[in-house]
C-alpha cells in the first residue's frame, strides 16, 4: 500500500511538472494590442488614417483600417476588418514589451483584388528587417483569401521593441492587407530543461508502478 501510494505521489509530481512545462513551451508569452485591426470600426467602410489609433501608428498618405466588403475590397479578415498598406511609404507600427529571447511575428496577409494587385511588405524591429525563410519581405498572391506568415526567428533583448510593416509600392495602384498580427516568444532553456525533466520523471514512475509486488 505505501508503495502505491508513493507511486501515485510521484507520478503526480512528475505530470505536473510535464504539464506546466509543454504550458510553458506552447503559450506566446507576449501581446500585440488591437492585433486584428478592428480598432476603430469602420461599419463597412474604410479610413485612410494618419497618426495614433488603437495602439498603432499609421504613417503615409496609403495607411489606414478597412472593412470586409468595403470599396477597399478586402475579403475574409478575422474579426471584419484589415490594416491597409497603399503604395510605396505607408507603415503601420507599434511598441511592444518583449520579455523572452527569441522572437517572431506571425500575421495574415492579402492582396487587393483590384487595381495592380498587392503590395510588396517588408516588416522591421527596432529598424532592424525581418526574413521569411530568408526572404526580406512578402508579397501575397491571393485576393479572395489570407495567408499566414511568420518570420524567421531572431534574438531580440528584453524590453520594449518597435514592430513596423511598411509598404515598397510598385508599379501603379498596390495594396496589401494585413491582419491577425501576433508575437511567438521561444521559451528559455530552462522551461525546456524542465519539459524533459517531467516526461523522464513520469515514464519512471510508470515503470515503477507496472513491476510486480
Amino acid at each position: 500500500m505505501k508503495q502505491a501510494i508513493k507511486t501515485i505521489r510521484r507520478m503526480t509530481v512528475a505530470t505536473t511538472i510535464a504539464l506546466a512545462s509543454a504550458s510553458a513551451f506552447a503559450t506566446p508569452i507576449n501581446t500585440v494590442d488591437n492585433g486584428g485591426f478592428d480598432n476603430p470600426a469602420q461599419y463597412g467602410g474604410y479610413t485612410y488614417l494618419n497618426g495614433s489609433a488603437a495602439g498603432w501608428t499609421f504613417s503615409g498618405a496609403g495607411a489606414g483600417v478597412a472593412a470586409n466588403n468595403s470599396g477597399f475590397n478586402v475579403v475574409n479578415a478575422t474579426g471584419g476588418q484589415a490594416a491597409f498598406l497603399q503604395g510605396a511609404g505607408s507603415s503601420i507600427a507599434q511598441v511592444f514589451t518583449f520579455t523572452k529571447s527569441l522572437f517572431a511575428v506571425s500575421f495574415l496577409a492579402e492582396a487587393r483584388g483590384w487595381g495592380q494587385g498587392g503590395n510588396n511588405v517588408s516588416v522591421l524591429v527596432d529598424g532592424i528587417t525581418l526574413t521569411f525563410t530568408g526572404a526580406t519581405s512578402i508579397f501575397p498572391g491571393s485576393t479572395t483569401s489570407f495567408v499566414q506568415y511568420t518570420s524567421d526567428f531572431i534574438n531580440l533583448s528584453a524590453g520594449d521593441h518597435t514592430l513596423r510593416f511598411v509598404g515598397n509600392g510598385g508599379i501603379g495602384d498596390v495594396t496589401t492587407f494585413v491582419d491577425s498580427v501576433s508575437i511567438t516568444a521561444v521559451p528559455e532553456p530552462v522551461s525546456l530543461g524542465l519539459l524533459g525533466l517531467g516526461l523522464v520523471a513520469l515514464g519512471a514512475s510508470r515503470r515503477k508502478a507496472a513491476k510486480p509486488a
